[in-house]
Order: structure tokens, then C-alpha cells, then sequence
């Protein structure tokens, strides 16, 4: 049998075609050239607006394309590191959205059952009766409708990270209570699902949620500049942005040492990117799971994720939130378009990622500052959705937005620093000789609490990954400390002259004698 020869496509035929398709990128940048001047533009007025010196990464996503990309500012002022296209930023509650995803792929797999209660997912833990557990799902806990919560647990995944692993059930039967403002079923946003979700996926599966999102999400979309794991990224001698504050009489850039690591990175917020990993992961969110031709996540997956699952009604800066979906809130902006969007929030980061379907356009923008950037983050995205949405006098209008968000700031900081001037003026009410409430409190479940004087009548305190500053006066037998940018109280239990435990946003430590 004679054997078929391979067809020969003439020279001149794929040089036309080269130079067709050479065209066609040509063309389509030139299409975007008018938006990128413009938008440039409106960067440069709204960072100096504000005096911005943090580092900002964004990516702009047309259709199946990155058309603009801007790194600005420093990723780590005390060693004069400037952002650039290969800095990770912590992307904090935009996980949520991985997890949600990475657990949909399990359950199309028959590795996950959605079907099955938390009481029978979870049949060792003696849940209380008032907590429903035999009718919240993995749905309930993806869409914030669980009806429960667990402060301590929240508190020790995202903060101290002062846990043993092994301990991590009992904290979830002992505190997990029924949360009154929102029974089953009603919408209120909590880290506590997804943490819980974290637990129930390593142990139906033998492995933990870091790894399965890696193999679930990130390795498909080929999210190589991505880590669920800080240790890892560090070891790779990735380049982090660390977490900075703006927020001062002086507008100073100051770094804050508060950052995540491999026991404060969980499943409701646990993820380092770069703009342009995340702008493919953009890139799958608005073409239904397909990405360089390749369809890598099922398109019914990525399309149901992005439904309104549950009922929510709330306001975002100038957003109307109505729905919840599978780790996305879906809002409708002033102009009326349908956003589907993710926000984060730590210690001096604040990422945005978010995108309008109707349009085929979405926006990622990275920020190491927690309290500028939440104004300007949102300027920004909003600035590029009016544009593709075609709204009249898109300039004047940003310049009166602007404008509007700098003397809103500006009246918060003025209001923020009135209270820390209150503060100051607080008298200490402690019965006891400073002295007496240094030293060192244990528990069984949230590992240590260290107290110590510093200097005479000077005490700072430690928890796991989080040391605060010198602590300042509070209510009766309490003190109040500031770790990281957010203040808190140790409250101290103190009888017959002795010191005998320290409260810390209600985790108990009971003092150790010597």
C-alpha cells in the first residue's frame, strides 16, 4: 500500500500567513493604544494625588489578552527593591476563589462529595445540635451561608499561627458556635468555611488544600510564578513584596514586619502571585475555563462558579454586592454592569481582582499598602470598566471621584489620629506592679502568649508570628497592643494579687509559675 505523502504548504503561503497574523497583533494593540495613553494618564494623576510611593502591579485583560500592564513603586523600601513584572504579592482573600475552584474539579472527579453533611464529613467531631451540622454542606461553606463560625480557629490560621495541626478539630468542636447575625442559610462573609473546607479536603483526600490547589488549579492554567507555600517561594529566591503602610502625618513610606508565613497561609487566604500569573487566571475566568487554545478547566464549572449561589446585600465604595458565588462576589457597578469580582485584605496588602463578562474585560491590581491603596485600587479598576462601558466624560468625572475619595481619606485619617491622641491621654488601670504580668502564659490549643517588660512599666507581647509594639493603656487589668497595623486588648485575670491568665481575642493562657 502506497504511503500518503505529508502536504507540503508552499513557502509563499506561510510567509502570507505570518504576515497575517503579524497584522492581526499589530492591529489589535493599535486598537488599545488610545485606552493605554488614557489610562496612563489617569495612573500617573491618581498616584500623585495621594503621594503613592507602595508598590502597584496591574494587568489589564481584553478578551484573551493581556493589552496593558503597569509596576510602579517599591516592593521593599527599607532595601530600595522596586516592583517589577516578576514580584509576588499576597493575594489574601482572592484563595478563596482557587479553593472554591480546586474543591468544584474534586467533586466532578468523585474525589469530593458535596452531597454529604459537615456531621458526616467531619463524624469524630461531637458537634452541638444548635449548629446544624447535619444540614451544612460544602456549598454552605464555599458561599458563607454555614450559619456558623469559630473566631479562634479564624484567629489562629490567619494571625499567630500558634496551632498544632493535630488540635485543629477539637478548636473546631470547643468554639464553633452558631453565628446570630446570620443563621443557616443567610449570607455573612467569614474565613471560617473555607478554613473548615481546608480541613475536610486533606482529610478525605490524604493531602493538604496548598497541595491541592497546586495540582488542581495552578499547575492546569500554568501558573508558574505562583505559591500556596512562603517557604517555598522564599527558597526559590522569588522576589515578595513586603507590607508597607502610608497612613501618617507625613504620607512616609514605612515598612511593617507583620508578613505571612507557611502556618498563617490557609485556605480562605493563603496564595502569592504575580499580576501576570493572575492575569491568566483572568484570562480562564472570562473565556470559561480555556486558555492558549487549550480548554483547561471545564467550562460549566468555571460558568456555574461565577452564579449567584447565595443572596447578599451590601455596598462596596460605590458598588452594590447582591450575590455570593463560588468564591466570588457579584456586584453591579454605577453604570449597571455585572462585576464578578474578589478582594483581599492583610497587614499592609490589598489586592483586587475583577472582571465584567459582558464587556471581556477584567483587572488585576496588586498593592503592598492596606490603607491608600483600598482608595486608589478601586479608582483604578473602576477608571477601565467606565471606559470599555463607554461612560461620558470619563476624564472629568475621575477627576471629581478622585477628588471626592482624597477628602474622604483624608477625613478618616484626621478622625484616626483624633482617637490614637484619646488613646494617649487613657490612664493605666492595672492593680498590679507591671512587673507581675510578665512572663510567660501557655494553653493546650493556641500554644504561647510571652509578656515582657522591655524597659520599666513598658511591656510588649508576643503570640506565634505576631509581636507588638509597646503596649498602651486599656480598661481595668488589660492592655492594649498593636500587632501589625489593627490595635487589640490582652485582657489579664487577676485574683487574690496574682496574675493568673491573659484573654487575647478570646483565646485563654493561662500563666506558667515559677
Amino acid at each position: 500500500m502506497k504511503k500518503s505523502k505529508p502536504m507540503k504548504i508552499p513557502i509563499i503561503t506561510l510567509l502570507t500567513l505570518l504576515v497575517f497574523l503579524s497584522s492581526c497583533n499589530k492591529y489589535k494593540k493599535l486598537d488599545y493604544l488610545e485606552f493605554n495613553k488614557a489610562y496612563t494618564n489617569f495612573i500617573e494623576l491618581a498616584t500623585n494625588e495621594y503621594g503613592a510611593k507602595y508598590g502597584i502591579a496591574i494587568a489589564v485583560v481584553k478578551d484573551d489578552s493581556i493589552i496593558f500592564e503597569k509596576y510602579l513603586g517599591m516592593a521593599d523600601v527599607d532595601k530600595n527593591i522596586k516592583v517589577s513584572k516578576n514580584t509576588l504579592f499576597y493575594i489574601a482573600s482572592i484563595t478563596k476563589s482557587f479553593t472554591a475552584m480546586a474543591a468544584l474539579r474534586l467533586e466532578a472527579k468523585g474525589k469530593l462529595d458535596f452531597d454529604k453533611s459537615l456531621a458526616e464529613l467531619l463524624p469524630e467531631i461531637n458537634f452541638a445540635p444548635d449548629l446544624k451540622a447535619d444540614s451544612i454542606k460544602i456549598e454552605h461553606l464555599i458561599t458563607h451561608t454555614s450559619g456558623i463560625e469559630n473566631n479562634p480557629l479564624r484567629n489562629l490560621k490567619a494571625y499567630s499561627g500558634s496551632y498544632d495541626k493535630n488540635n485543629l478539630q477539637t478548636i473546631l468542636e470547643k468554639f464553633t458556635v452558631v453565628n446570630e447575625d446570620a443563621p443557616f442559610g443567610k449570607f455573612e462573609y467569614t474565613n471560617t468555611g473555607y478554613i473548615i473546607l481546608g480541613m475536610i479536603m486533606e482529610k478525605e483526600l490524604g493531602v493538604d488544600w496548598k497541595s491541592l490547589v497546586q495540582q488542581e488549579v495552578l499547575q492546569p492554567l500554568k501558573m508558574k510564578h505562583t505559591s500556596t507555600q512562603m517557604s517555598k517561594a522564599i527558597e526559590q529566591g522569588l522576589e515578595i513584596a513586603k507590607p508597607h503602610t502610608q497612613n501618617n502625618d507625613e504620607n512616609k513610606l514605612v515598612r511593617l514586619f507583620l508578613e505571612k508565613k507557611d502556618n498563617t497561609m490557609h485556605a480562605a487566604g493563603g496564595i502569592l502571585s504575580t499580576a501576570k500569573d493572575m492575569a491568566r487566571y483572568m484570562v480562564v475566568a472570562l473565556n470559561n475555563g480555556k486558555i492558549d487554545g487549550e480548554q483547561v478547566i471545564d467550562s460549566n464549572l468555571v460558568k456555574n462558579s461565577q452564579l449567584k449561589h447565595a443572596k447578599q446585600n451590601r455596598m462596596w465604595y460605590d458598588l452594590k454586592r447582591f450575590g455570593y458565588g463560588y468564591g466570588w462576589n457579584i456586584a453591579t457597578t454605577p453604570l449597571g454592569d455585572t462585576l464578578v469580582h474578589h478582594f483581599g485584605s492583610f497587614t499592609g496588602m490589598h489586592p483586587q481582582f475583577s472582571f465584567v463578562r459582558e464587556t471581556g474585560v477584567g483587572v488585576v491590581i496588586m498593592a503592598n499598602e492596606g490603607k491608600i491603596s483600598y482608595d486608589l485600587n478601586m479608582l483604578l479598576s473602576a477608571y477601565v470598566f467606565d471606559y470599555f462601558s463607554k461612560r461620558e466624560n470619563l476624564d472629568t468625572h475621575y477627576k471629581d471621584k478622585l477628588k471626592e475619595y482624597h477628602e474622604n481619606y483624608t477625613k478618616k485619617k484626621k478622625s484616626d489620629t483624633e482617637y490614637m491622641i484619646k488613646l494617649a491621654k487613657r490612664t493605666w488601670k492595672l492593680e498590679l506592679p507591671f512587673s507581675l504580668y510578665a512572663g510567660t502564659y501557655t494553653s493546650d490549643l493556641f500554644g504561647t502568649l510571652l509578656v515582657k517588660e522591655v524597659e520599666e512599666n513598658k511591656l510588649i507581647v508576643t503570640i506565634g508570628n505576631l509581636k507588638s509594639d509597646i503596649a498602651t493603656p486599656h480598661r481595668t487589668n488589660a492592655i492594649r497592643v498593636v500587632m501589625g497595623e489593627e490595635g487589640s486588648v490582652v485582657q489579664f485575670v487577676v485574683n487574690d494579687g496574682k496574675v493568673e491568665k491573659a484573654i487575647w481575642k478570646g483565646l485563654t493562657f493561662t500563666k506558667m509559675t515559677h
